[in-house]
């Protein structure tokens, strides 16, 4: 009987509670794993720095957090400033119809509805219809901003956590990883395990095992998102224990026909 028991513990390996979700206006990701990323014309004077100097964080941004998780498929192109844009004055909702369909625009913003709370350092609004996409990052460039006040480091990570959401994260309660619901006074220097489940949900590479033509990894939307943490890892919990049981009783019955 000890080696049914020890059967059943090996299932818990298997066993992973999930604290990412995924955005809640959106539940799902870009349809293409590539997604282009512009930046407005429009001036972050107030956030501490030059809109061309906008540039460069965000590739670095891009470049040292989700841009290099080996199980995600996941490329965030820069584009560089586009001419043709400028949110000054926008709300996120009138930001979000300047975005060319299935990229994300980022650029600041100096309003004071938006940000009425200093130490709001940047928002982000995802918006989907069908198999089109469109996000809109936004930093507070207010004149009561703490932006000015954070390194280089600090404000790179509040824009890739931003472009978590713009890609279609939500947040994690785990407070190691980068799309923490509380970011203020917290700087991540790299993402967390609970980022990288997320991302390699939204974004997987092409899977070699299929079942019934779905991959095994999932793909966008394919289910639904929930804020309620504590289901998805009772769900997990029982669902390796029930694996473990059936597993038990067959080694079971094939020892009851070898002694047969």
């Amino acid at each position: 009987m000890k080696y049914y028991f020890l059967a059943i513990l090996l299932f818990f390996p298997f066993y992973h509670a999930y604290a990412w979700t995924l955005n809640p206006n959106t539940q799902k990701g870009f349809k293409n794993n590539e997604i282009k990323i512009f930046i407005a014309n429009t001036t972050c004077s107030g956030a501490g720095f030059s809109t061309s100097r906008y540039v460069d964080l965000i590739k670095n941004a891009v470049e040292d957090y989700w841009n290099k998780v080996p199980t995600s498929a996941l490329f965030l192109k820069v584009e560089g400033i586009k001419d043709d844009i400028d949110i000054t004055g926008d709300t996120h909702s009138s930001a979000l119809n300047k975005v060319p369909a299935n990229t994300i625009v980022a650029g600041c913003n100096a309003s004071a509805t938006d940000f009425d709370d200093s130490s709001i350092l940047g928002s982000a609004a995802m918006q989907c219809s069908g198999s089109t996409c469109r996000a809109i990052l936004i930093l507070n460039a207010h004149s009561s901003s703490k932006l000015p006040q954070k390194s280089d480091r600090e404000i790179e990570a509040v824009i890739a956590h931003e472009i978590g959401h713009a890609f279609g994260l939500g947040h994690s309660e785990y407070q190691q990883s980068l799309m923490y619901y509380n970011t203020s006074g917290k700087y991540q220097k790299w993402l967390g395990d609970d980022d990288i489940d997320g991302v390699t949900y939204l974004y997987p590479h092409e899977s070699k095992f299929d079942l019934l033509g779905q991959s095994l990894l999932g793909n966008c939307g394919a289910i639904a998102a929930t804020d309620n943490l504590q289901q998805q890892s009772f769900f997990d919990y029982y669902s390796s224990l029930a694996l473990g049981v059936v597993f038990v009783f067959f080694i079971y019955f094939i020892r009851r026909k070898l002694k047969g």
